[in-house]
């Protein structure tokens, strides 16, 4: 059987499959998962160093694209970004793009040889949100990694800084010169610049909100998300410091480190604003956030976000998918409705 033959047949299959993994999708919205996809999407047996010295030899760069059945923010993805022209046009000429469901069974041959099914390599490549993008270097090494939903100008600024290598050590967001004009208002907000301190001495666990001037998402995120009652009384359970990306203010980072707050967001790899990270209190807990969120993310799952740091989910599943799936699975018997885009 030749592998024009197998793709065609895998196709079928694929459309034949109906389940959505997070549940049903509003009036108007269908199944991501099944939706014609751009005919510059790359066919592939997920053979990931053929693939990879394919694009090589080509001038080309791998990009791997994990989704999951019945996303919005994959919906969003397809319909917003992969209309954009700019976006279209920058991947059609640059990217090879390999579409990984991360619940699939396909066979997935890493660059080592080894063969996993979709959903094991999405595992171990702790993918937490869909969509999540990983870009590629010439040796198969992660350039450029996107967890979570980027609107197409970001999106194509991202892409940018992967294809000017002059701008190879610069966030993967459009740069702006404004600076928060001031810490946030909200009173819940950690006003000092220790932040060792706080998440040394806090008895709840750590919040912190690496944000930027002009930045819509940021506004969005205090003008709607966080004053909704629900997601307010949720907010009362963190202690919450808030860093601004562009300012060169000194600050005592988590792990004890003076720093800017500028270069402090360099080293933490911030891609997009709002990033939100998220620490365990205590002395010990200070160098490594526990989970970190960094797409653009609506109500139910910036929810779902804060319930699975305040549940300590996160300690028995850490594949943060399958809560936000039993989540809202127990919303529904329990007679609520679940809306994945307000």
């Amino acid at each position: 059987m030749n592998k024009i033959l197998l793709i065609c047949l895998s196709l079928l299959i694929s459309n034949a499959v109906l389940a959505a993994m997070e549940g049903h999708l509003n009036d108007g919205m269908v199944n991501p998962g099944y939706y014609e996809k751009p005919v510059w999407f790359k066919d592939s047996f997920l053979e990931l160093k053929t693939e990879l010295d394919d694009a090589n030899a080509n001038n080309r760069q791998l990009m791997l694209y994990f989704h999951q059945d019945g996303c919005p923010y994959c919906k969003k993805l397809l319909d917003d970004n992969f209309s954009n022209k700019e976006v279209v046009d920058k991947m059609k000429q640059h990217f090879d793009l390999l579409e990984i469901n991360m619940w699939g069974d396909k066979t997935v041959t890493l660059l080592s040889g080894e063969e996993v099914s979709e959903k094991e390599f999405a595992k171990q490549m702790k993918v937490m949100f869909t969509p999540t993008l990983v870009v590629l270097d010439k040796k198969g090494h992660s350039q450029l990694r996107m967890n979570g939903y980027y609107a197409p100008k970001k999106f194509s600024a991202a892409l940018d800084t992967v294809l000017n290598q002059s701008k190879k050590d610069q966030p993967a967001f459009e740069k702006q010169p404004e600076l928060l004009a001031n810490k946030s208002k909200e009173k819940f907000i950690y006003k000092g610049n220790d932040l060792e301190h706080l998440i040394n001495t806090s008895k709840k666990p750590v919040m912190i909100l690496f944000e930027q001037g002009n930045c819509a998402d940021c506004n969005e995120l205090h003008g709607d998300i966080f004053r909704r009652l629900p997601i307010y009384k949720q907010l009362q359970q963190f202690s919450i410091a808030q860093i601004d990306i562009n300012s060169d203010e000194t600050i005592i980072a988590p792990d004890g480190q003076k720093i800017s707050q500028k270069n402090l967001a360099k080293i933490m790899g911030i891609q997009y604003t709002p990033s939100i990270f998220f620490f365990e209190s205590g002395k010990e807990s200070a160098r490594q956030a526990i989970f970190r969120s960094e797409g653009y993310l609506k109500s139910f799952h910036i929810q779902a976000v804060l319930d699975y740091i305040i549940s300590k989910s996160y300690v028995s599943e850490p594949e943060f998918q399958r809560y936000v799936q039993r989540r809202a699975d127990k919303m529904r018997a329990d007679g609520v409705e679940v809306e994945l885009w307000k």
